[in-house]
This record gives C-alpha cells, sequence and structure tokens, in this order.
C-alpha cells in the first residue's frame, strides 16, 4: 500500500527492512504497531500515521522554531477576528477549523465573507491576511471565503502533484465559480464591495501555520501584490488519504505534494519572503512586530 501510494518512496528498501526484520519474531499486529513510528520517519511523513485501535503510530517531527506566545493562544483562537489598521488597511484573522466531514463549509465561509463585510470600504487600500494560528483543517471553505482575493479572472490557482510529479488535481477559478478537483464550491454569501483590482496582499505565517493554514497561504502566492511575513510554515503541504486495512487498522498516508499557481512544488514548508521570528502580540495588533513590517511594506 506505501508502495503505491506514498509520494516519497526513496527509503522503501529501508522501510521494508527495518518492519519486516523488527515484526518477524513478534506474537501479535499490536506488538508491530509501534514499529511504524520509524516506518512514518523514513517516508518522511509526519503528516500520517498508522491508526491502530484508536492510537495513532506516526512520526513526530521536531519544530525547527518554536513560538511559546502562539502556542499558548492556539486554543483560544477560534472564531474569525475582523479590524481596521491605520484607518485604510483591512485585517483578517482566520483560525483552524475541525471541519474534517465537511458539515461546516457554508458557515465557515459564510463567516470569513461577512468579516470582510464588516471591515471593507472605500478607505480600504490593502488587506492583511493573518494565517499564524491556522493549524489545519478543511481548506475548502477558507478558500472559498476568500475567493475574491484568490483571483477575478479564470485561472488554475493551485493543485496537486504525485510523486511521479503527475498532477493529480487542480484548484481553478473559472467562470467566477470556484472548483476544487473538477467539485464546484458555491458561496451563499457575498462581498457588498468589490476588491480593489490586485489589491495588495500581507499573508502572515508561523511556525503553527499547518495543512490548511498552508494551503491557503499557497493559493494566494504567485499573486500581484502579495507578499509572505513571519515565520516558516509548520510543512504539513502534502495531501493526505486514508486506507483501510481492516477492522481495527487504517492508514493514513502522504500521497501529493501542493503546488502554487506558478507550478511550484512544496515538498516542506512555507519560506516567507520577509522572516519575523517571535513578537508577536493579538492582543495589541498595534505593537505586533509582524504587522508592524507588514504595514512598512505596505507603506512602500
Amino acid at each position: 500500500m506505501i508502495k503505491a501510494n506514498a509520494v516519497d518512496t526513496e527509503n522503501i528498501l529501508l522501510i521494508e527492512k527495518a518492519l519486516y526484520g523488527k515484526s518477524k519474531d513478534l506474537n501479535s499486529f499490536s506488538e508491530a504497531a509501534p514499529i511504524y513510528t520509524e516506518v512514518f520517519s523514513l517516508l518522511k511523513d509526519f503528516h500520517g500515521g498508522l491508526k491502530y485501535k484508536g492510537k495513532t503510530y506516526g512520526w513526530n517531527k521536531p519544530q525547527a522554531y518554536g513560538n511559546t506566545y502562539l502556542k499558548s493562544r492556539l486554543g483560544k483562537e477560534k472564531l474569525v477576528v475582523a479590524k481596521v489598521l491605520n484607518h485604510n488597511t483591512g485585517y483578517i484573522r482566520i483560525p483552524g477549523n475541525d471541519d474534517f466531514s465537511f458539515r461546516k463549509v457554508d458557515s465557515i465561509a459564510n463567516d470569513i465573507v461577512d468579516r470582510l463585510n464588516s471591515v471593507n470600504s472605500k478607505r480600504i487600500k490593502s488587506w492583511i491576511i493573518d494565517l499564524r494560528t491556522n493549524t489545519g483543517g478543511n481548506m475548502y471553505p477558507i478558500l472559498l471565503g476568500l475567493k475574491e482575493f484568490i483571483s477575478d479572472q479564470d485561472i488554475i490557482f493551485g493543485g496537486f502533484r504525485n510523486g511521479k510529479g503527475e498532477s493529480s488535481g487542480k484548484w481553478e477559478i473559472r467562470g467566477g465559480q470556484m472548483l476544487i478537483d473538477g467539485i464546484e464550491l458555491k458561496r451563499q454569501r457575498h462581498l457588498t464591495l468589490p476588491l480593489k483590482k490586485d489589491v495588495p496582499v500581507i499573508i502572515l505565517t508561523s511556525c503553527y501555520t499547518a495543512s490548511a493554514g498552508e494551503m491557503t497561504a499557497i493559493s494566494l502566492i504567485g499573486r500581484k501584490n502579495t507578499v509572505v511575513v513571519g515565520e516558516p510554515s509548520a510543512g504539513y503541504t502534502t495531501a493526505v488519504q486514508g486506507f483501510r486495512i481492516n477492522q481495527d487498522t487504517g492508514i493514513n498516508l502522504s500521497t501529493d505534494y501542493v503546488v502554487d499557481r506558478n507550478s511550484k512544488i512544496y515538498t516542506s514548508n512555507i519560506t516567507p519572503d520577509f522572516q519575523i521570528i517571535g513578537g508577536d502580540n493579538l492582543e495589541q495588533l498595534e505593537e505586533d512586530k509582524k504587522i508592524l513590517q507588514a504595514l512598512k511594506l505596505l507603506k512602500q
């Protein structure tokens, strides 16, 4: 199953040796399950894992960076926040979500649009999209909520490539509608005021920007007048598929890498255009170092 589907099978012989060698004298599969920690390490896949009787066995890759302040905020960040900064910059902070069953697509997308409408006006000349606390979830409603930022024209703005470099899915806007892998996403709410054409956008990232948060950033990277500020992201830039083994067991595998609108493949994390480590202050945004850098860039 791993041979046929994993995006990176460079170490498949080492994986076979480790898995078969360490399990040959064991008496039950429950004894073999912990070996998959090493299996996923050799796969270089910390987005997937073996699930056995309610427990997950995977590779917990050490983070290159830590951010104590943001880590303490993650559990509190549940709502979309929107404000006006410096009288002419719209600010929206979009946290992660738990919509893995696709039951909240409408409500999440609608909430993003409502928050945008609450601050958008003719005075707004630029935007800051804050993904620092977006630890992942379902990317579909986030992309749908930000559709007008992604493009106002027909475009393929991202997608996936498998281990052979072949296209395995594309994200596009066609005829004003958003399609992900050919599935049309429809939105109930609409912007009450159109965005200015090619309006400048700063994307804020942190070491906790992961998975759907990273996909959101990548959907905007390559857009005109768009810059990424902050910390390198977490590196969950793979599409994950689940495979059933038996009643008690399943395996999640990273099967594809994400690509942006310029066909750049992301095999690890997003590197900001302007790196700012730490200095976050979500309670007082006027003292937040990443926002101060963003406002400086927008002024220039």
